[in-house]
């Protein structure tokens, strides 16, 4: 090779290396940048359903299922009294009222007032903590409202059988389902 040769060579080595450490330094830099996301989205995983959330920036950590769902724990069995807001009997919204105590917040009295606050999360959205609003779909006028868990599950005062969790998939509730509210922790 003559000394020509080389030098061109070595140009064209040169800037093919730094091309490379280019590439394995630009590569580096955005496996870290991943890894801090991932590590946010795990810390949020566990409280958060899996899967795109469009609207998941909107709750933040105060929102953790098991001190709602141990806080319904202590409510399960009351049995149902309209107007009723003790252990000895309650409705729906008293239930509700009962349950968002321990985050600091007093709510409404009734369904209706409480179906105002935050805001509207469409059902695909649902977070634990949620509030889900029934009643007559035709006149959107809401008459039950429950607290949703996850996992389709939600907690509410029945007639029938007090406070109990009841799907949204069963027939009177996902005939009656009008909408769900974020309340802001």
């Amino acid at each position: 090779m003559s000394g020509e040769s080389f030098i061109t060579f070595d140009r064209k080595f040169g800037t093919l290396w730094g091309f490379m450490v280019l590439n394995v330094v630009g590569c580096i830099f955005c496996l870290l940048l991943l890894s801090c996301a991932v590590k946010g989205k795990q810390k949020n995983a566990q409280y958060y359903f899996s899967g795109k959330n469009e609207w998941g920036h909107m709750a933040n950590s105060f929102r953790f299922p098991v001190e709602l769902e141990s806080r319904i724990e202590e409510f399960l069995g009351v049995p149902y009294l309209w107007g009723g807001n003790t252990k000895d009997g309650m409705d729906c919204s008293a239930f509700v009222k009962q349950v968002y105590i321990i985050y600091g917040i007093d709510l409404p009295r009734t369904s209706i007032l409480q179906s105002e606050l935050g805001i509207k999360i469409p059902k695909h959205a649902l977070l634990p903590g949620d509030l889900v609003f029934f009643g007559d779909t035709d006149k959107d006028s809401v008459t039950h409202v429950g607290i949703y868990m996850g996992s389709n599950k939600f907690a509410n005062a029945t007639t029938s059988q007090g406070i109990k969790y009841s799907d949204l998939d069963e027939p009177f509730f996902f005939s009656k389902y009008l909408f769900a509210r974020r309340i802001g922790f």
